[in-house]
């Protein structure tokens, strides 16, 4: 049974004629507390192969990225079992001290909240977290407003020192 979100949970709204998936993109950087600095590693974290992370962001196979290299990875995305939010559930198998909280804040960069995590794992106990359990963490996504619009939407958290500014600037967008 669905329960409606609290109000300072933050996401992607569904729309009521919402009902295909869609392949949609986060902005991550690379070596941020947790995940090494390898492409198999922050594959495996959004649950891609080391190939799309390297397509999608046209990388050499055999190169490490940099330290907080800004990369594209891919989500499916969509609003699953009808939820009241857009999503990507992506599995995630938890290791020595890590926390929905964490994981959400520091390996995911705030792509999700804690909050909901708590909300898709119902059957799970937060405090007691057995290592090597799998999590659903949904990442925050959303598809163009129709499945034929060919725009990809790309999910980006604010870091701090960000402006509207400079993230349009990087995205290569016109601000006013």
């Amino acid at each position: 049974m669905a329960t409606a979100a609290p109000t300072s949970i933050k996401g992607f709204n569904c729309t009521s004629n919402c009902t295909y998936s869609c392949q949609a993109y986060a902005l991550y950087h690379a070596g941020f507390v947790g995940v090494p600095l390898d492409l198999a590693a922050i594959g495996d974290l959004f649950a891609v192969s080391r190939f799309m992370v390297v397509h999608a962001n046209n990388l050499s196979t055999t190169a490490a990225p940099a330290n907080w290299q800004p990369l594209l990875m891919s989500l499916q995305c969509g609003c699953p079992l009808r939820s009241p939010s857009s999503y990507a559930p992506m599995q995630y198998q938890i290791g020595p001290r890590d926390t929905y909280w964490i994981v959400s804040t520091t390996k995911l960069h705030n792509l999700t909240q804690y909050q909901i995590v708590e909300r898709m794992n119902p059957m799970l106990v937060p405090t007691d977290l057995d290592v090597g359990t799998m999590v659903t963490f949904p990442a925050f996504c959303q598809c163009p407003v129709t499945a034929n619009n060919a725009t990809a939407l790309i999910t980006y958290v604010m870091q701090p020192g960000d402006t509207y500014a400079s993230v349009a600037a990087a995205f290569s967008v016109a601000y006013p």
